[in-house]
């Protein structure tokens, strides 16, 4: 189950959940009620159908093994990229152009990540043959084929970069006061959560030598099943919130996590922990309303709701993941790196989105991806060497 021993002795953020707010799993359906503001949604299939990822002939539907002619036309595009000798900000569908035939593939992943399944892995790649610079290419190349769209996640907090790493990375004991050492950029575990924006792109360069398992667990499932065992937490989720701004310069938003009643057929999620609780090493400030009891629960029973309905993708070396992140919450486990042995976990994010088959957005939301995607291409940054997580950035 996912993910495993969500504790910190040190914390008292409220980051972690907290095993006192389970609840127990109920397969009723949910009626509507006078007092409720939300009707019921169509209930999809508690586990993602998923199978085995990315071998052989068995691979399901949303998995695509890349054939050796396939890998030999994007390190052809690769090489035709660096020839053009332009910025990483020019990546594109005419600066990384593919066969017609890729192309189409690519739109059908397009296709499943707005579709019903909501996601689709690309594997088959072995990053340790391509440099740091050329594994960015890759993954931004592919993925302007998937988003027509780049979102700078922490654009608001006034970090421009376009692309995350999602590795252990020591703390720095000289380090300017306040910098920020968050969740992405540890190893612990992470709770279930959802980023900013449309479809989340992670691209594995390599693993820990233990843990570090990923999962995905559908939204409306999960927010149906807390619905049935404990409508007053549904209700809480509907309710609005008091956001952490990403800047200080910038006030805090106020707006539900929840959104049952915007898409025909499912329920909308947006709800980062870092943003609510605070972390670790950046809590909630004192200066915003303190969570209720009651929102504390609502919070961690949805945690534990998306754990057992979640679905375990162990991503190899290679493997790109591009999911729905409206409609699918993600969670990581802790792990255990070995470097000396080449075994260390490092994932690189992108925030994509496509204009023709994005969803509408409820209305609290549309400034959040005003900002994410709103920025100019040049205005974008790529680190392409190992950096932290940006609170902007967080989740």
């Amino acid at each position: 189950m996912a993910p495993h021993a969500l504790t910190d002795l040190h914390d008292t953020s409220g980051y972690y959940p907290s095993a006192a707010h389970r609840t127990r799993p109920h397969t009723a359906t949910h009626h509507n009620s006078p007092n409720s503001p939300h009707n019921p949604k169509p209930a999809p299939s508690a586990k993602i159908p998923f199978g085995n990822l990315g071998f052989g002939s068995e691979s399901p539907s949303n998995v695509w093994n890349l054939s050796a002619d396939e890998i030999s036309e994007l390190e052809k595009n690769v090489r035709h990229f660096l020839s053009l000798n332009e910025p990483l900000n020019a990546l594109n569908q005419s600066t990384f152009p593919l066969t017609s035939a890729l192309t189409a593939k690519l739109r059908a992943v397009v296709e499943h990540v707005y579709g019903e399944q909501q996601f689709f892995v690309i594997s088959g790649l072995d990053p340790f043959r391509y440099s740091d610079f050329q594994n960015v290419i890759i993954h931004a190349g592919l993925s302007s084929h998937v988003g027509s769209k780049r979102g700078m996640g922490g654009r608001t907090g006034g970090n421009n970069a376009v692309i995350q790493h999602i590795t252990a990375m020591p703390v720095d004991v000289n380090a300017p006061a306040g910098r920020y050492h968050g969740p992405p950029s540890r190893n612990q575990d992470i709770p279930f959560h959802t980023d900013n924006g449309d479809i989340i792109s992670l691209f594995a360069l390599s693993t820990s030598k233990s843990g570090g398992s990923f999962y995905l667990a559908d939204s409306t499932a999960v927010y149906n099943e807390l619905a049935a065992a404990e409508p007053e937490l549904a209700q809480a989720l509907c309710n609005d919130w008091t956001m952490i701004s990403p800047s200080p310069t910038t006030p805090p938003s106020t707006r539900p996590i929840a959104f049952p009643n915007h898409h025909p057929t499912r329920v909308l999620l947006n709800c980062s922990r870092a943003r609510i609780t605070g972390t670790p090493s950046a809590p909630r400030p004192s200066s915003l309303p303190p969570l209720s009891p009651l929102q504390r629960r609502a919070l961690d029973a949805l945690h534990f709701a998306a754990k057992r309905l979640a679905t375990e993708i162990k991503l190899q070396p290679g493997d790109m993941l591009f999911f729905n992140n409206l409609g699918l919450m993600h969670a990581r486990d802790g792990f255990v790196d070995d470097e000396e042995s080449g075994l260390k976990r490092h994932l690189l994010r992108l925030i994509l989105r496509d204009e023709e088959c994005a969803w509408r957005l409820p209305w609290q939301l549309r400034g959040t991806w005003r900002d994410l995607y709103g920025g100019r291409v040049e205005e974008e940054v790529w680190p392409v060497e190992r950096e932290l997580f940006a609170f902007a950035c967080s989740h």
